[in-house]
């Protein structure tokens, strides 16, 4: 079995409440206070800074001429996601800058960041890899189940185009792209480093779940 269908059982729980929690089942349905709305998103800006730079970290420590091409196409796709959709939902909620200079990192991103770094240092190439797919991961599944359960609504949302961004081609195709990466690196790996792997995935899908219940109190 792929790695990649390991992970995905091991965290099938806790990414359903994910598709649960009541910030995202608000932004579908339009309802979400843009209070919380503008918080997420200074948050998430903030958050995809360091996830960018652990990223550069990943980049820095492996010889595979293949995976650090990889890895730099992954970074470019990040780059252009922050860029074409965080900067621009920012503007149009009138964020400036010193909003974002003066916004505090919640603690769960604080808390979460450090451990992906950790697992980078620590652990190496493959295990960064496997806490950084979580993050891109479950935000397709998300706005997949999302789309399933409330294409009326999202349609009419104010946030439909969060939904869009983690729906449409590009960001499935990458997202693919980066599962099938994650397997061809893993293949042959022993059970226990699996199972490891596997924990680590876990622990950063309960990191998001934790923050989403941080950003929606």
């Amino acid at each position: 079995m792929k790695l990649s269908n390991v992970l995905y059982e091991s965290v099938q729980e806790l990414w359903a409440q994910a598709a649960n929690k009541p910030f995202v089942v608000e932004m579908a349905k339009g309802v979400l206070d843009e209070r919380r709305y503008r918080h997420y998103m200074i948050q998430d800006y903030l958050y995809l800074l360091d996830y960018i730079d652990i990223l550069e970290r990943i980049r820095e420590r492996t010889d595979d001429l293949a995976l650090e091409e990889f890895i730099g196409f992954v970074i470019a796709q990040t780059n252009k996601e922050t860029m074409q959709v965080h900067v621009p939902h920012m503007r149009a909620l009138d964020i400036t800058e010193d909003d974002v200079n003066r916004c505090p990192k919640s603690t769960a991103i604080i808390e979460y960041i450090d451990y992906m770094r950790r697992q980078v240092e620590e652990e190496g190439v493959l295990a960064g890899l496997t806490a950084q797919l979580q993050c891109s991961w479950v935000y397709a599944y998300i706005g997949q189940c999302m789309v399933q359960k409330y294409s009326a609504q999202i349609a009419a949302s104010p946030y439909r185009g969060w939904f869009e961004a983690y729906t449409c081609e590009d960001y499935v195709v990458a997202n693919q792209k980066w599962i099938d990466v994650l397997d061809a690196q893993a293949a042959g790996i022993q059970d226990g480093e699996a199972k490891q792997l596997c924990e680590i995935f876990q622990t950063c899908a309960a990191y998001e779940n934790r923050l989403w219940d941080e950003l929606y109190r």
